[in-house]
């Protein structure tokens, strides 16, 4: 008899045989973008450069004296220069040769440079990390230029918000001091250079560790919902069994006789024996 043949390992039960299921699975969220509010800063930090300088061509501060209700004298200051209205005086023109205003366009341009310095750094650096040089860079330039701004424009305020206080008025004399456009334009550009500032410091944050790839893909469950993961032990080889030997037939059967009829294979049949 042959022996008989292994049937290959089938493992049974809960842990065995088990299918893929392909359950839909929800995608998970993108972390945040730690890179935007440097984006912004940069664009808030050009925005508020260009309102900076354009103000400090425009007038900021204005001033006219009036005698017996008919105007005399009349001008505006810049950041840069005075220009009349009303031609002055021969006298009252070398008086003005002989001073100048206030020239904040000096300090405010280069405010203005300092925020554009730090927006183009920003922008090449805008898919680098927030620890790379060139993002410090800009960070650094875009603080100092928008505080440096706001500062420029809170001296410039001071000093008309004081002008504004010497106005008289004596009934035959009256003198008018008062503030032109580009001082609302350059109020407006300290708010968005302060505004600047705070989008800068908050770019300081590090991006989100990018999480690790799952070992299996997003619609594979390597087991069923509510059942443990467990370990199954390797299936062992079965063991070779030699063949029972046949059944011995009864006493006195005809299986028998035949059997003692049959030569020995030690004692090989010969014409004697046979």
């Amino acid at each position: 008899m042959s022996a008989p043949q292994q049937q290959p390992y089938q493992p049974n039960g809960p842990f065995g045989a088990m299918q893929p299921v392909h359950t839909p699975v929800a995608a998970p969220r993108p972390p945040s973008d730690a890179r935007l509010p440097r984006l912004f800063a940069a664009m808030m930090g050009v925005f508020a450069g260009l309102l900076v300088l354009i103000a400090t061509f425009l007038p900021q501060s204005t001033y006219e004296q009036l005698s017996e209700g008919k105007t005399v004298s009349k001008f505006a200051e810049t950041g840069w220069t005075r220009s009349f209205d009303i031609e002055p005086s021969a006298e009252e023109k070398e008086f003005y040769d002989k001073t100048h205003v206030a020239r904040y366009g000096i300090p405010l341009s280069a405010t203005a440079l300092v925020l554009f310095a730090g927006a183009a750094v920003g922008f090449a650096s805008y898919r680098r990390s927030s620890t790379s040089p060139a993002a410090t860079a800009s960070r650094t330039l875009l603080v100092a230029g928008g505080a440096g701004t706001a500062i420029g424009v809170w001296m410039l305020g001071m000093d008309i918000s004081a002008s504004l206080s010497f106005g008289q008025d004596t009934g035959r004399f009256v003198s008018r001091y008062g503030t032109g456009s580009g001082f609302w334009i350059l109020l407006a550009g300290g708010l968005v250079a302060l505004l600047t500032v705070g989008l800068a410091i908050l770019a300081n944050r590090r991006e989100p560790a990018v999480p690790q790839q799952a070992p299996y893909p997003a619609a594979f469950v390597p087991y069923a919902p509510g059942v443990p993961q467990q370990q199954q032990p390797p299936p062992s080889p079965q063991a070779y069994e030699p063949a029972p030997p046949p059944p011995t037939p009864p006493a006195g059967s005809a299986l028998q006789q035949q059997d003692i009829l049959r030569p020995s294979p030690d004692n090989p049949p010969t014409p004697g024996n046979m």
